[in-house]
């Protein structure tokens, strides 16, 4: 299969792209900044003849590039609102029918102390960052009802990326959130390759977040089995 990976220079991005390429599947990176692989298209989201340059051939989109968290509005919707409508309106009009969304585990942040486990519909935002990935959701949800895609959008836990977050993550006892690289990289290739998905929502988390998001879904739906609890794979630079 041939897919295009947004953002795979990025922490999330090296890793996806390796395992695909491990599975035999042939990859295309997309990214502002370089990247090592052999067929890459270095150009910004809201560049439209770029992303629709990157699209052609495609028979799959990884989309990772974003703003990661939250920021100023105006550089929020420039990535994660005109480069989504981008990413997603070429990988329509270019026929390809599986697209995979970052989403992120920020969109139940505001949820209730002690409320239930989240599950799809759980949405609780508490920053602009986090209504940008709803709005990433919806925007799948119809790019799969309206043009008969197959759009899978991820919560994602929180990947850890160096020592000041190792450090943060511990002293705000979210270990719950933690999610490695192994884990990711096995998620997103998984997503990519199930077939028969029309639209789901699914949580991307270590084992230690079953009890605090629903993965089962992830797992009927995918097969995703998560293995690294913390502090299991975190890299070099963050131990």
């Amino acid at each position: 299969m041939r897919v295009l990976v947004t953002g795979a220079a990025g922490a999330i991005g090296r890793p996806v792209c390796a395992e695909l390429e491990r599975r035999g599947h042939h990859v295309r990176g997309f990214d502002r900044r370089p990247w090592p692989g052999s067929d890459f298209v270095q150009a910004d989201l809201v560049e439209r003849s770029g992303v629709e340059h990157a699209m052609a051939g495609i028979d799959a989109v990884i989309h990772l590039a974003a703003m990661p968290d939250d920021g100023p509005f105006d550089d929020l919707v420039h990535s994660n609102v005109t480069g989504l409508y981008n990413v997603l309106d070429s990988a329509h009009r270019a026929g390809v029918k599986r697209v995979v969304l970052a989403s992120s585990i920020q969109v139940i942040f505001g949820r209730p102390r002690g409320d239930v486990m989240a599950t799809a519909d759980t949405r609780y935002p508490a920053n602009h960052y986090a209504l940008t990935k709803l709005w990433a959701e919806n925007m799948g949800e119809m790019y799969a009802r309206c043009y008969g895609m197959s759009v899978i959008a991820v919560r994602i836990g929180w990947m850890v990326r160096d020592r000041r977050e190792a450090k943060l993550i511990v002293e705000k006892q979210m270990l719950s959130h933690y999610v490695s690289r192994g884990d990711a990289a096995r998620f997103f290739a998984q997503a990519v390759e199930v077939p028969h998905l029309d639209f789901a929502v699914l949580y991307l988390a270590g084992p230690e977040g079953a009890r605090l998001v629903d993965l089962e879904t992830a797992r009927k739906l995918i097969g995703y089995e998560p293995r690294d609890a913390w502090p299991r794979g975190l890299p070099d630079d963050a131990t």
